[in-house]
């Protein structure tokens, strides 16, 4: 009989770059997930570890079958679930005998709740030297802001990029979408394969540690080098609808009411713009001729460019004219308009998968394409400790009276509990 750390194929149906990949999640909510996502969508096989009464996402709209959720399906298709409780001895070393599985352990609890459970990067390297532990956090693990909690948009806040968006005048605005969680996650699936490479050569694993304000200041473009290059007095205000600084660049509104997206950066499109709205001396205009000029004036450009685009009755007259004089241009389209965009289907960024008590549906799946293998996910979402007993069995190898001691010890639970 094999040992948990016994080299395996990939599980059933499993096919993609990382198929073999073996990864514990023990994370929640969004961050860790979504990370963990992006590897079952690669081909690896993800437990993921469930409290009785399941990750929070599950209880989010909108509802589908027994436990489910549009938001807890979103960052878990195609992974199994395992009930378990870490807060038994039993669940601990049930835990214990899966990071000996496991080439990639996954958390993204508060600093120092995972060394309370007994499961600290020490006792990981006692338990399986090879394992990788990726750790998302808030503010990471070292660090002056370290002992901080909070969620997404306090590394939103302390980042400076909530400070940027918005309209000049209104207040900062949040992105409408989980950025700073989404952002760690992707920056924790590089840093994986990073860390994975290393172990190739060194023949151990490592502890990669990811922190959402980290990950979100690093993608601020050019507001960060301007505040370092001037000692922070080149401040150019909120981004909002008009970009401040790739003038003119941003969003127009047309008679019809529809709003579009243009850019004519660089002085040869600018000077095209100023054509395509019949007004080719603007070019010269000694406020527009070059980029310095455009963006000191860039209140004067935007509010003749915005009376140019209103007298458009609608977008798709706006955008003939933009790209007639080489522009680019494209009507602002709502998430709703995207839900099965033939592009995305033919892409593979939309994919099928059942849904418990819905049947198939599309759902976005990781968004690149590798020649010569899938990428996608395997399956739906799973039911709260869906696989419990299929992972006991399969990979810790205990008999059907084991499985049913633990399950009444309340150290699992879910399939046949």
């Amino acid at each position: 009989m094999s040992s948990p750390d016994t080299p395996r194929p990939a599980a059933v149906g499993r096919s993609g770059a990382y198929a073999g990949l073996r990864v514990l999640d023990l994370s929640q909510v969004i961050a860790g997930p979504f990370c963990t996502r992006l590897l079952s969508d690669l081909g690896a096989d993800v437990i993921r570890v469930e409290s009785p009464s399941g990750d929070v996402m599950r209880a989010l709209p909108v509802a589908h079958g027994v436990d489910g959720s549009s938001a807890f399906a979103q960052y878990n298709a195609g992974k199994r679930s395992l009930g378990l409780n870490l807060k038994s001895t039993e669940g601990r070393d049930i835990a214990e005998r899966l990071v000996a599985w496991a080439d990639v352990v996954v958390e993204n609890f508060r600093p120092g709740a995972l060394e309370q459970f007994g499961l600290g990067w020490e006792k990981l390297q006692e338990l399986n030297p090879r394992v990788v532990l990726l750790s998302l956090s808030l503010f990471g693990r070292t660090g002056a802001y370290s002992h901080l909690s909070g969620h997404g948009m306090v590394a939103e806040a302390y980042s400076g990029l909530m400070s940027i968006a918005g309209e000049e005048g209104g207040p900062p605005s949040h992105f409408g979408t989980p950025l700073a969680d989404l952002n760690a996650g992707v920056h924790a699936l590089a840093a994986l394969g990073a860390a994975l490479h290393l172990r190739e050569r060194t023949g151990t694993g490592s502890h990669v540690d990811v922190s959402s304000f980290d990950a979100l200041f690093a993608m601020i473009d050019q507001a960060v080098g301007q505040a370092v290059l001037t000692d922070g007095e080149r401040d150019f205000g909120r981004y909002g609808s008009k970009h401040p600084q790739t003038v003119p660049t941003g969003v127009v509104r047309v008679a019809s009411g529809e709003h579009v997206t243009f850019s004519a950066v660089g002085d040869a499109a600018w000077s095209r713009l100023a054509i395509a709205m019949g007004r080719g001396a603007l070019a010269s205009d000694p406020r527009f001729v070059n980029i310095e000029g455009r963006v000191a004036h860039r209140g004067d450009l935007y509010g003749l460019i915005d009376e140019w685009a209103a007298e458009q009755p609608d977008a798709e007259a706006l955008i003939a004219v933009l790209q007639e004089h080489g522009l680019p241009g494209a009507r602002v389209r709502t998430v709703a308009e995207n839900r099965a965009d033939p592009h995305l289907i033919e892409r593979g960024t939309l994919q099928p998968v059942d849904l418990d008590g819905v049947g198939e549906v599309l759902v976005q799946s990781a968004p690149y394409r590798i020649s010569g293998t899938h990428v996608g996910p395997p399956s739906g979402p799973p039911r709260i400790g869906q696989h419990t007993d299929e992972v006991l069995r399969d990979l810790l190898h205990l008999d059907a009276s084991a499985i049913r001691r633990l399950h009444h010890a309340g150290a699992v639970h879910g399939s046949t509990s």
